[in-house]
């Protein structure tokens, strides 16, 4: 469940800065207790340094320096990458990491968004979960969709044309305004 006014923070900011592209806010692991323990990594308030949370992730056993339940992303991003990953778990992670591939602008909200509940049902205790040879196969197709992703935007900036390009109406097509 996320902490009370953790949406409003995330789409003010998104509102306010029409160049940050998601955001995403600090988790506190809920223990079965009632106590809470915060994570050494967070990053600090503010914009997310690029190529950060890919670099941590790979760095510190395929744990991300934020956590993707908390992700704020706009819609047109997240529509154009597809979604979530097709995948049996890890699937927000996924997410996580084409949209840190994608864009140059992100943003980290210190207030807790999410107070993670941590007890021995969830899935992510499960055996099944750790399956060596499972996770490292997850691990590597987001980390492929995440390269790939930064490769094509790098690729896509400087494969743009930038001379011989006609018109529609020149090549005799309609124009976008005639459809």
């Amino acid at each position: 469940m996320l902490s009370p006014g953790a949406l409003l923070r995330d789409i003010t900011v998104l509102t306010e800065q029409s160049e940050v592209a998601w955001t995403t806010s600090r988790v506190l692991d809920l223990l079965p207790d009632g106590s809470t323990v915060g994570f050494e990594g967070d990053p600090p308030a503010g914009p997310i340094t690029q190529g950060a949370v890919l670099e941590r992730w790979r760095t510190h056993d395929y744990r991300a320096q934020v956590h993707p339940a908390t992700l704020c992303a706009r819609r047109d991003l997240v529509t154009a990458l597809g979604g979530w990953m097709a995948l049996p778990a890890s699937e927000n992670t996924g997410l996580l990491m084409a949209l840190n591939a994608v864009s140059t602008a992100r943003w980290f909200i210190e207030e807790c968004g999410l107070p993670y509940r941590k007890w021995p049902g969830q899935s992510t205790a499960q055996d099944a979960h750790h399956h060596e040879a499972e996770r490292r196969t997850r691990m590597k197709i987001i980390e492929e969709r995440a390269e790939a992703l930064s490769k094509l935007s790098t690729w896509h900036l400087r494969a743009r044309p930038t001379r011989n390009v006609r018109s529609r109406e020149s090549q005799g097509l309609p124009s976008h305004t005639d459809r």
